[in-house]
């Protein structure tokens, strides 16, 4: 199914019709992934419901982000299921990736164009981190991915989040963040692996949520940095490649779990106690047969 058109929610797709390398395809209208529904319209909201049947909304944003962009929504029900939480960062993460991880938070208040204190202070930090001598985003934000490989509170929210899906009966689930490309990208990744896709797919199912996002993006760097201002234009191309997705970001979150658990299935297995029996109702339900006329739209 590919990207969903709404009118408030950025990087919302359908998985649906994602193909598995043993030959069955996902489920259309069953998981659904996007970026935060603060700014959900009336009429997006009854896309989810009437179209898409959505039952179950996943939040993965921090306690920050929630009050920041309340969501509430009629006749859904909301589990908040953080990635990581601000309170507790200090007692498993290292002074540096505290800083990626709440630098990556402070670039996110952007996202929702948000016309408050909080959100102009997060730009202008967001600025200085960006002209900073020696910032590379694609480094930054490929350390921030591999961050999430090992910390046992991620590790923790992941199992969860895998939880909650195996244990949806009826109806969509949809999950979200702010800019629907971290957090939810790299939980869709790893579901879409236990399904079965191919890494290949699901790098390039990560991928087509760039194309979605581009005016978006586009928008937030015309705030920060105008294109008149000296140096404008070296600091809008690392802004745009830390606001978009970029393939090597997800690589190095692949590779990070290669290089300390060997596979993704034994990260699976040993850290997210995903199992063979929680592989196969995974797979019961929300894979289907393959047939001619099913189309996949990355």
């Amino acid at each position: 199914m590919g990207k969903i058109a709404f009118t408030g929610i950025q990087n919302a797709r359908d998985l649906g019709g994602i193909k598995t390398q043993e030959g069955r395809i996902v489920k259309k209208k069953r998981l659904i992934k996007s970026g935060s529904i603060f700014c959900a319209t009336e009429d997006d909201i009854d896309l989810l419901k009437d179209k898409y049947k959505v039952k179950l909304i996943v939040d993965l944003r921090t306690d920050t982000e929630r009050k920041a962009m309340p969501v509430c929504v009629e006749d859904m029900s909301i589990i908040w299921n953080p990635l990581y939480m601000e309170n507790i960062q200090g007692l498993l993460f290292t002074k540096t990736d505290r800083e990626i991880i709440e630098n990556h938070l402070k670039a996110l208040f952007i996202v929702n164009n948000q016309a408050d204190d909080e959100t102009e202070y997060a730009m202008e930090e967001v600025r200085k981190m960006i002209k900073a001598d020696g910032f590379d985003a694609e480094e930054y934000m490929s350390c921030m991915y591999q961050k999430f490989v090992n910390n046992q509170i991620i590790q923790k929210q992941i199992k969860q989040f895998f939880n909650i899906i195996m244990n949806k009966r009826g109806g969509s689930i949809l999950w979200f963040c702010t800019a629907g490309k971290d957090r939810s990208g790299m939980l869709a990744a790893l579901l879409l692996y236990a399904l079965g896709v191919s890494k290949e797919d699901i790098i390039r199912d990560y991928m087509a949520a760039a194309e979605s996002s581009e005016d978006a993006v586009d928008l937030i760097i015309d705030k920060l940095f105008p294109a008149s201002e000296p140096n404008g234009v070296i600091y809008r191309q690392q802004a745009k490649k830390l606001f978009s997705s970029r393939e090597c970001y997800i690589n190095a979150f692949f590779d990070a779990i290669e290089k300390d658990y060997v596979s993704v299935d034994n990260y699976l297995q040993k850290a997210i106690e995903l199992h063979v029996d929680n592989i196969v109702r995974l797979k019961t339900l929300y894979l289907e047969d393959y047939k001619a006329d099913h189309h996949i739209n990355f």
